[in-house]
C-alpha cells in the first residue's frame, strides 16, 4: 500500500464527531505530537482493510486492542485477561512482518516492555500512573492557574491559598456527584449523555418539502405520519392501510430545524455495549410546533427536539480479522423519528475500497 494510496482512504473518510479528520492525509507530516498519534491509531486500522494481508491486520487490531485495554481507568481479572489474549494474538501472527524481510526481529524494547503491563498493573495500579501528562497537567493547575490568580506580588501565599481552596471545592463536587450516582442507582434512573443545543433554531418554519429535498429524507413526511399516529390514544390509531391519505399533522407543513448539535459524553458514557444499540444516520434535527392554527398541540405530542434517523442494516457478526462490523443502506429504506437525547454516541464509518489501487 503506497504513501498516496493511503493518503486518498483518508482524505475519503467521512468527518465525524471527535476523530480527527486528516483532509491532506499523512504524507506531508513533517512532526507528529502525541494527540496526532492517538487520532492516527483511530483511522488506520479501517483503511488497511483489503489492503495488507489479514495476518498483519490481525498485528495491528491485537495492538490496538491492548493499548486501549491499557488505558482503562480500573482494571478486574477480565480486563487483563482481554489484555494477555490481545498480546498473544499480536505475537501469533507477527510472522508475517518477518518472512518477508521487513524487518528481522521484534527485540525491541518498547515490545518487550508489554509483556510486563499486566504484572505492572497488578502491583502498581493502572496505567495512567505512569503517564507525564499528568504532571504536565500539574504543572498548569499548580503554577500556571495560581500566579494568574494571584496579585503577582505576594504570590506564593495567595497561590497556596487559592489551590487550598480549589481542593475543597474539588472535593465537595465528588462528594456531591457520588451522593447522585447513588439515588441514580436507587432510583434505577438510566445515565444519558448531555445534548447541548442552540436556543434558537437554523431554521424556523421551513417547508416539510423542502426539508425533504435539502436533507435528502424523501421518506420523511411519511416516517412523520407513522410516529404522530403511533402519538394517538389507544383505539384512534389510524390503520396503516389508510394512514398514506390520513391527515395526522392538523395542519402541520413547517418545522423548526437545527441544523448541528453538540454530543458531550461523560465518563461513563461509553461503557453502552455494542447489542441492543442501532446504527443509523442521522438526517434532520427538529421540533414539533406548540400550536396548530391558533389551538395548543395536543398533549402526547414530545416537547423536547426530535431526530429522524434512517436506519443501516448491519452485520451479525464482526469481521474475523478486523473485528469491525459492515453496515449497509437496506433496499427499503427505513427511518424512525426518535428523541434526541436518546442518541448515545457517534461513530465512524469508513469507505470499503476495492482491493485494487484507488486513484485520486
Amino acid at each position: 500500500m503506497s504513501e498516496s494510496e493511503l493518503d486518498c482512504h483518508l482524505q475519503a473518510l467521512p468527518q465525524c464527531f471527535s476523530v480527527r479528520h486528516f483532509k491532506c492525509g499523512w504524507s506531508r507530516l513533517t512532526q507528529v505530537s502525541g494527540k496526532e498519534r492517538k487520532q492516527m491509531a483511530r483511522v488506520l486500522l479501517g483503511c488497511l482493510v483489503g489492503k495488507v494481508p489479514n495476518d498483519a491486520l490481525m498485528c495491528y487490531r491485537a495492538l490496538l486492542d491492548f493499548l486501549y485495554l491499557a488505558q482503562y481507568p480500573s482494571h478486574d481479572d477480565d480486563s487483563l485477561q482481554h489484555m494477555e489474549d490481545a498480546l498473544t494474538l499480536f505475537h501469533n501472527h507477527k510472522q508475517v512482518f518477518i518472512s518477508p524481510g521487513i524487518r528481522e526481529h521484534f527485540n525491541i524494547p518498547k515490545f518487550h516492555s508489554l509483556l510486563h503491563y499486566m504484572d505492572c498493573i497488578k502491583m502498581y495500579g493502572t496505567m495512567d500512573n505512569y503517564n507525564i501528562e499528568a504532571f504536565e497537567r500539574l504543572h498548569i493547575d499548580l503554577a500556571k492557574d495560581g500566579w494568574r490568580a494571584s496579585n503577582t506580588r505576594n504570590a506564593i501565599p495567595q497561590m497556596t491559598k487559592w489551590l487550598e481552596r480549589q481542593e475543597k471545592i474539588e472535593m465537595f463536587r465528588r462528594y456531591m456527584d457520588r451522593g447522585l450516582a447513588e439515588d441514580d442507582n436507587l432510583n434505577g434512573l438510566i445515565r444519558t449523555v448531555g445534548i447541548v443545543l442552540a436556543k434558537q433554531p437554523a431554521v424556523h418554519a421551513q417547508s416539510i418539502s423542502i426539508i425533504q429535498e435539502l436533507h435528502s429524507a424523501p421518506y420523511f413526511s411519511r416516517d412523520l405520519k407513522h410516529f404522530l399516529n403511533s402519538l394517538l390514544p389507544c383505539g384512534q390509531a389510524i390503520p396503516r392501510a389508510q394512514l398514506q391519505h390520513a391527515d395526522l399533522g392538523l395542519g402541520i407543513d413547517r418545522l423548526d430545524v437545527w441544523h448541528s448539535y453538540k454530543l458531550q459524553m461523560d465518563d461513563l458514557g461509553n461503557d453502552y455495549t455494542f447489542p441492543g444499540m442501532k446504527v443509523g444516520c442521522l438526517c434532520i434535527i427538529f421540533k414539533l410546533p406548540t400550536t396548530i392554527l391558533l389551538s395548543e398541540a395536543p398533549s402526547s405530542w414530545p416537547r423536547e427536539e426530535l431526530a429522524y434517523v434512517e436506519w443501516y442494516k448491519i452485520s451479525r457478526t464482526p469481521g474475523e480479522y478486523h473485528n469491525m462490523y459492515k453496515v449497509s443502506k437496506p433496499r427499503e429504506p427505513s427511518g424512525d423519528i426518535v428523541l434526541l437525547r436518546t442518541i448515545r454516541q457517534a461513530c465512524q464509518l469508513i469507505p470499503t475500497a476495492p482491493r485494487k489501487e484507488v486513484g485520486h
